[in-house]
């Protein structure tokens, strides 16, 4: 008899608790609530902060290091074969790429969005 009565107050609370889980509450936001949240966020300070253009200084001495190896394979492939002067061809166009780069030529090709 306990037991049957244990089982039946077992039933119900799950019953109840299934209940309470499939009710839908009702949510009611007050007016003015947005404004009143948006009151409350603290103001944002401007801060000053400097590009530090690592990039643009990085392309430069790049361009540096281009100039010097063009200089140093060209000295010593004169009459040589193939591969000095593609090596040539092959810093040349990278030191084009990046004259480009710098120039700001480069945004009549990237369309950024």
């Amino acid at each position: 008899m306990h037991e049957q009565r244990m089982k039946n107050v077992k039933d119900e609370l799950d019953e109840r608790i299934a209940r309470a889980l499939e009710r839908v509450p009702v949510v009611t936001i007050p007016a003015g609530f947005a404004a009143r949240v948006a009151a409350q966020v603290p103001m944002r300070r401007e801060m000053a902060a400097r590009s530090a253009r690592y990039g643009l200084m990085s392309m430069r001495i790049s361009m540096a290091v281009l100039v010097i190896a063009l200089i140093a394979v060209a000295m010593h492939t004169t009459g040589r074969g193939v591969f000095g002067i593609a090596l040539e061809w092959v810093l040349c166009a990278e030191l084009v790429t990046l004259a480009v780069w710098l120039s700001g030529v480069r945004e009549l090709f990237v369309h950024e969005a």
